[in-house]
């Protein structure tokens, strides 16, 4: 060993002494079975800075979808904004599936399962992964039912102060669970909503919602790229963006606020970062202290 590091250096290249993976500080994974569904879930969980020094404080939770590669840049994020005094700190909860976005196929497998309200066969990663579409329900009740509870259990979440995050199929999620649960969230943060599918049947749930309700209580931000308004076979994902948002304002509730941005130059895989950060700071500057 000696040896090998005396060459290095004799060459003049870096030195590596003990390198280990990095990890995010303040996180931890947990894993959850759901009894509504069935399905494993692998929890990505961050704390706040503070939170072991104020053991008597309550803390907003952030919810995110497609936690892989969303938990870090949102853990980032508001840890970021919290520190500088932009947001109040808050909890993070990602929620993945066993083995990551290791295998593919099987990530794309549980999202469609997950996160689409209806089943079809058209649309999304084809009909071969489609055959398991329609699974929305029971991943709502699961959120609602199971893992607000758990998350309250084992840690100081605030319950009336909770943000979603969700992004393409995620964002869709979050547009169902607004228009048939809207408390369970405070906030969504919707970025490229998959409005369009099955022939946009999120538009019937609007719709249905509106019927028997007078009020709907959430803040929504959703942000999509300036590139994804494309003609078919794509779709016009800003034109749906606005049509929703203007369908739900035409009813006048009094409690609810919503708003779309759409941002300069980007595409449906590059708006995530910008749009969720975009968002959080919006939805959750107001209550910084």
């Amino acid at each position: 060993m000696f040896r090998r590091l005396a060459l290095l250096f004799l060459l003049g290249l870096p030195l590596t002494v003990g390198a280990k993976p990095y990890a995010l500080p303040n996180t931890r994974v947990v894993t959850l079975v759901s009894h509504v569904n069935g399905q494993r879930y692998v929890l990505y969980v961050s704390l706040p800075r503070d939170y072991v020094r104020h053991p008597d404080k309550r803390y907003p939770v952030v919810y995110t979808l497609d936690a892989d590669y969303a938990f870090p840049i949102v853990t980032a994020v508001t840890t970021h904004f919290a520190d500088r005094g932009n947001m109040p700190p808050v909890i993070v909860v990602g929620i993945a599936y066993p083995g990551g976005i290791g295998d593919l196929d099987a990530y794309r497998r549980n999202r469609t399962r997950d996160y689409t309200p209806t089943h079809t066969l058209r649309g999304g990663y084809g009909p071969a992964m489609q055959r398991l579409s329609g699974g929305g329900a029971a991943f709502r009740r699961f959120i609602t039912d199971e893992l607000f509870a758990y998350v309250q259990k084992h840690w100081r979440a605030d319950p009336r102060d909770r943000t979603f995050v969700g992004h393409s199929f995620g964002g869709l999620f979050g547009a169902y669970v607004l228009l048939t649960r809207p408390e369970a969230f405070r906030n969504y943060v919707l970025v490229s909503p998959s409005l369009w599918y099955d022939d946009k049947t999120i538009f019937d749930v609007e719709a249905t919602y509106a019927k028997t309700h007078k009020d709907l209580p959430a803040r929504v931000y959703m942000v999509i790229g300036a590139y994804e308004n494309q003609p078919p076979p794509s779709h016009a994902m800003v034109d749906d963006a606005r049509e929703l948002l203007r369908r739900i304002r035409a009813h006048g509730y009094e409690h609810f606020d919503g708003a779309v941005r759409v941002l300069d130059r980007e595409t449906h895989n590059s708006v995530f970062p910008a749009g969720v950060t975009r968002g959080l700071r919006v939805l959750l500057d107001a209550h910084a202290q």
